[in-house]
């Protein structure tokens, strides 16, 4: 069974090699890595280089600099293994990461979509805090998955490479947290998913990072870009897909919890675009502290967040 492992690079030569060496040291050997320069300013092409000339399964590909979601969609166009897996090139991975999975998805060739399990560390390596586990091991739905702090990230999960073709997935281009606007559609769209509970992702937390930014203008940019991703999220055909509430719920509930980061002016602006898009009437109201909750937002949202 071989991994396609796609790393998106840009400015991050402080973190690069840490990362790369992480996959570097796999126990597990059967896999590629699809180096995507993104437009870097630094010396990490250089370090891409070393690694490709090192060891061939590392390839390094050079673009103009398009962000995230560019980055990995034009990584997909070289991935020629079984699965799929993303890293952010600032995170890192334990050299046992593909053993287990593989030993997983050796037993589990049905499954569509594997989740694996991150830990939140500093700059130096130390430890912050295990992500929240939920109590199952083994084929889930995707409303098991909804109370996981990182439902959405891209690199929480393990994909069949041939579910994702076949799907055609992209994500969308200059967004921030990208993540909402595909993910959300993956799960639902597997037919199997499976969950573990194995901590093999290491998640730096670093200032300076995209998602650590905050600046009113960033944050603005940052709700609308996952207001328009919610957009088309809401609008997708699932079929008979029984998880459609729930689903249609969860994804209203983040949009309206994003209202939280804005003050003044554009938290007004923002609250609008949520009442015209008529948000609200998709969160579920299947018991009475959600009709409460629903109730509270129509009376006051600000209401609504000091007692939530």
């Amino acid at each position: 069974m071989k991994f396609s492992i796609i790393i998106p690079i840009y400015n991050v030569e402080k973190y690069l090699e840490k990362c790369l060496n992480s996959v570097l040291s796999q126990s597990y050997e059967n896999f590629e890595v699809i180096m995507v320069n993104d437009g870097t300013k630094d010396n990490c092409k250089k370090i891409m280089d070393t690694f490709s000339k090192r060891d061939k399964r590392f390839k390094a590909y050079n673009k103009e600099n398009g962000g995230l979601s560019d980055a990995r969609n034009f990584g997909l166009n070289y991935a020629t293994g079984d699965y799929l897996i993303f890293i952010d090139s600032d995170d890192y991975i334990e050299n046992d990461y593909l053993f287990k999975v593989n030993e997983i998805l050796k037993k589990n060739k049905e499954v569509d979509v594997l989740r694996i399990k991150c830990k939140k560390v500093d700059e130096q390596g130390n430890l912050i805090c295990f992500e929240k586990s939920i109590n199952k091991n083994g084929i889930v739905t995707i409303c098991d998955l909804f109370c996981l702090d990182f439902f959405e990230t891209a690199w929480s999960y393990v994909y069949n490479l041939s579910f994702w073709k076949k799907n055609n997935f992209k994500y969308m281009k200059d967004k921030i947290h990208e993540d909402f606007g595909l993910t959300p559609e993956i799960l639902m769209r597997a037919k199997k998913i499976y969950y573990t509970d194995y901590f093999v992702y290491n998640y730096v937390q670093r200032e300076g990072s995209i998602m650590s930014e905050k600046s009113e203008k960033k944050t603005l940019k940052k709700c609308f870009d996952i207001l328009e991703q919610y957009d088309r999220l809401i609008n997708v055909d699932y079929g008979e897909n029984k998880y459609i509430p729930e689903y249609k719920s969860y994804i209203s509930n983040i949009v309206i919890e994003k209202a939280k980061e804005l003050k003044g002016q554009n938290f007004k602006k923002y609250i609008r675009e949520l009442k015209r898009r008529k948000v609200f009437n998709n969160l579920l109201n299947n018991s009475l502290k959600r009709k409460i909750k629903i109730i509270l937002l129509k009376i006051s949202v600000k209401l609504y967040f000091k007692i939530s």
